[in-house]
């Protein structure tokens, strides 16, 4: 790990990012503001984050159909494991670490799964990016970074979303495009990959029924939206009171911020971009940081701790996260090939 570029890159990006926010932010006021905090809030705060947590659960089970059916209560766990993984491992490698887990114990294909994942994460930053335009009509932007954010986060998934269904809606076109890549593997990776290809085209092509489509769009509206709730019953626990589209834009912008692969869940990117929208809503600079700060605690600590408690009730030891993170096509079994 230590030895990946990537694993530098991010490090080093969430490490200047998380520079800004302390360096413009006054600890002595978020000490304060963290130590006045009015706690009875967390548990509905929690019970809201479990809730779209829930609803992902279920949009995945949406995903994987073409895959494979489990019941929304085996998927949640696997879930909460992959995104336990997101927070300690670099580069998001928690979406493998997910995609493994649910490959063996359910005896599904991996890259199938991992087929789905990629979906789910197209889905999501193109719900973001809707939600951050549509409040920030209301709101306005005004910090040269959240037009930053913006403007870049809406042209990524413009073009990837753009790009996906235009390769994927013809099935041929995809195969097309997947023996392109595997005659450019060496021999080794590609005797590996090839055989695991088509469960990967089926996950994929999980959205291109009308319905399901229009399903995955609604419950990844609801999803975003129920975490919105989570931020605005946060607000008061700090005793701040904006209106509801400034709660929009700070979740957009602070998980479009961590859209970039950083170390520990995005901390830095995620804490910067919070605090860029609370302070343009004329939240003082400390209490917008103490709640950037203990907004993505919430969401950080219980998942994390679930997902070491369910790790251990499942019986993989904690060592094996870094294995899994880096698992090769076929730790699940595998079906079909890409197609002549």
């Amino acid at each position: 790990m230590f030895r990946s570029l990537r694993f530098w890159i991010s490090a080093a990006i969430g490490v200047l990012l998380l520079t800004l926010f302390l360096v413009t932010t006054d600890p002595g006021e978020i000490g304060r503001a963290l130590r006045d905090m009015n706690y009875w809030y967390l548990a509905p705060t929690l019970a809201v984050f479990a809730l779209g947590h829930w609803l992902r659960s279920y949009r995945w089970r949406l995903l994987l159909r073409p895959v494979a059916a489990i019941p929304t209560r085996r998927l949640f766990a696997c879930f909460i494991i992959g995104a336990m993984a997101n927070n300690l491992l670099p580069a998001r490698t928690g979406e493998v670490v997910r995609a493994y887990v649910l490959g063996q114990r359910e005896r599904v294909p991996t890259m199938g799964v991992l087929g789905t994942i990629a979906v789910e994460r197209l889905f999501d930053g193109c719900m973001l990016v809707l939600m951050l335009l549509t409040a920030a009509a209301f709101t306005g932007l005004g910090a040269p970074g959240l037009r930053a954010i913006a403007i870049v986060a809406a042209a990524l998934f413009a073009v990837a979303f753009t790009g996906f269904y235009w390769i994927t809606l013809v099935e041929t076109r995809l195969y097309r495009a997947a023996a392109f890549v595997l005659d450019r593997l060496p021999a080794g990776p590609r005797q590996r990959v090839e055989p695991h290809v088509q469960a990967f085209i089926d996950g994929l092509r999980s959205v291109h029924d009308w319905r399901r489509f229009l399903s995955v769009a609604i419950l990844s509206a609801m999803a975003w939206l129920v975490e919105t709730c989570a931020y605005v019953l946060l607000g008061p626990a700090f005793g701040i009171d904006i209106g509801f589209a400034h709660y929009v834009l700070l979740l957009a912008a602070a998980n479009l911020a961590i859209i970039v692969p950083t170390l520990l869940g995005g901390t830095g990117p995620f804490e910067w971009a919070a605090k860029l929208v609370l302070v343009n809503a004329g939240v003082a600079g400390g209490l917008a940081g103490a709640y950037a700060i203990g907004a993505h605690l919430i969401l950080l600590v219980p998942v994390t701790v679930t997902g070491l408690l369910l790790l251990w009730v499942f019986g993989i030891p904690l060592g094996a996260l870094g294995r899994m993170g880096r698992a090769r096509p076929g730790s699940g079994p595998e079906r079909g090939a890409v197609a002549p």
